[in-house]
């Protein structure tokens, strides 16, 4: 048998390319691949929930009544102001905020213990009834409670929700501790309430009645400062 020259050189190039082609093809299939590496995202930390409230940075100022033979004792933040002092009529202690220049001006906690009274009863009628307090500042009454879990503190026995005419609201308590009345104010505008509370429940939650100085008598000048 004869092989045409030409027929002989394109079975060698065929011979040839097959054994590469098939190396080409194991190397793509056993070649190992490279992956791109996969960054570690770390877990968001796990939060607790402590169930107290943490306050912003503000430092807690001590009202030391005792220091002047008065008789309370509360903390308040730095943002607010206190005075206080006693005469004839009883002692009345304020608690203001710094000046910011808006309604907050005006916002209180004001405590008043009455020389000669002995019950939020006794004291109420100087509250609520003709020429009594709410009267005389033009306030209007919302509503009375005898019982509220807004202020479930022990001396509380009354609370009087009141509003005014210049966009303020408010609560005033009334109680007893040591054979003493007591009255608070509390008056903040209505669209601030909660900056209010947020320094204003400071005062409330750690008011203390100092018992060595109540009751109060009613012919008493008040302690001497």
């Amino acid at each position: 048998m004869k092989f045409h020259p030409f027929s002989l050189v394109l079975v060698g190039m065929v011979m040839a390319i097959a054994p590469i082609a098939c190396t080409s093809e194991i190397s793509s299939d056993t070649a190992p691949t490279s992956e791109a590496p996969t960054e570690t995202v770390p877990e968001p930390p796990v939060v607790v929930e402590s169930g107290v409230d943490a306050p912003a940075e503000a430092t807690l100022q001590t009202y030391d009544g005792a220091a002047y033979n008065y008789p309370i004792n509360a903390q308040y933040p730095d943002t607010m102001q206190a005075e206080g002092g006693c005469s004839g009529e009883g002692c009345g202690f304020t608690f203001t905020f710094a000046p910011q220049g808006n309604a907050m001006d005006d916002a209180e906690v004001h405590i008043f213990l009455p020389a000669g009274t002995a019950t939020a009863a006794e004291q109420e009628p100087f509250v609520t009834g003709p020429n009594g307090l709410i009267e005389n500042a033009g306030w209007t009454v919302d509503s009375t409670q005898d019982e509220s879990e807004q202020f479930p503190y022990p001396w509380v026995e009354t609370v009087i929700n009141f509003s005014t005419d210049q966009e303020e609201t408010g609560h005033i308590l009334l109680g007893e501790t040591n054979g003493q009345a007591v009255q608070v104010l509390l008056k903040y505008p209505a669209e601030m309430a909660d900056t209010y509370w947020a320094d204003a429940k400071t005062v409330l939650d750690t008011l203390e009645f100092n018992a060595d100085f109540l009751p109060i008598a009613a012919s008493s000048e008040g302690p001497a400062e």
